[in-house]
């Protein structure tokens, strides 16, 4: 099994490539506005080659005047030939098909779970109705699977050249990634942050005071804000544009996923998962028995 890891800046990219993962993942999953300069991306292309690693340059949603600028960088990889890029937007999917050389990986925001959300808090609660147990468990069983536990919308990602697709470690979703493996998808598994809600204007922006996002001072390369909230006697995450749950997994979950389908696990770094070394890094892949 893979062990990759996430950096959206050169900063944190400088300290995977020194560490003993297998691939680094380079680029913002969420915010249009962390997306790196072409120079940025060749450098990080360059120091991952040169460190033996497999690169994947991983894009967020983008809106229309950020187009230009994501035609350059794809150009860019198609050029380097065997380019994996994480995709999360279906206008650069769309576009991915003019660029031969590159492999289209599926991104969790074009694969929906609605698992995502603080499910195991609130279906405990008690409602005005009353619920059998089985209609319980049918609606339990629609909320962990995800959107592409539906063969039209897998053929229609196999047609744009998707092989490989990237799901949350949500322990319940587990038995419907099965469906996904057998038709065809290498799973990936993002090991820390389940994302509950994306903005594309910056809850962490506004709260700090920023004046312009194109202008914005990253302050998410530094800080991440935990959310309490009483209604639902759970802790989230802010981290830049986007609210998580943070993930809690046992020995045995892990057990579950090294002796499953999935073929990558990925670990993100950044202040919202306090992974920020080379050192760290090599912790956790070593806790892992990778």
């Amino acid at each position: 099994m893979m062990f990759s890891v996430q950096a959206d800046n050169l900063k944190l990219l400088k300290e995977a490539v020194e560490s003993n993962c297998d691939e680094v993942r380079f680029g913002p999953e969420f915010c249009e506005y962390k997306l790196p300069s072409l120079d940025e991306l060749e450098e990080a292309y360059m120091l991952s080659i040169h460190s033996n690693k497999v690169f994947t340059y991983v894009t967020p949603r983008i809106s229309e005047n950020i187009l230009e600028k994501m035609r350059a960088q794809l150009q860019f990889l198609n050029e380097k030939k065997n380019s994996s890029v994480v995709i999360n937007d279906f206008g650069v999917l769309n576009l991915i098909g003019q660029y031969p050389n590159l492999k289209p990986r599926l991104g969790r925001q074009l694969m929906y779970v609605p698992a995502r959300c603080p499910w195991e808090e609130i279906k405990s609660r008690q409602t005005k109705h009353e619920t059998s147990f089985l209609s319980k468990r049918k609606v339990e069983k629609i909320f962990y699977q995800t959107s592409l536990n539906y063969l039209p919308t897998i053929r229609i990602y196999q047609g744009y050249g998707v092989q490989s697709i990237d799901v949350d470690f949500i322990q319940p979703c587990f038995p419907y990634f099965s469906y996904l493996a057998e038709n065809g998808f290498n799973i990936s598994i993002h090991l820390h942050l389940i994302p509950a809600a994306v903005t594309r204007r910056c809850h962490t922006a506004r709260f700090l005071g920023e004046k312009s996002l194109e202008k914005c001072s990253r302050p998410c390369d530094t800080r991440a804000f935990l959310l309490e909230r009483d209604l639902l006697d759970t802790k989230l995450v802010l981290y830049g544009n986007a609210v998580f749950k943070f993930t809690k997994y046992s020995e045995e979950e892990i057990k579950k996923i090294l002796g499953n389908e999935f073929k990558e696990i990925v670990a993100t770094m950044g202040p919202a998962t306090s992974i920020e070394n080379q050192e760290e890094i090599n912790a956790l892949k070593q806790m892992l028995q990778l």
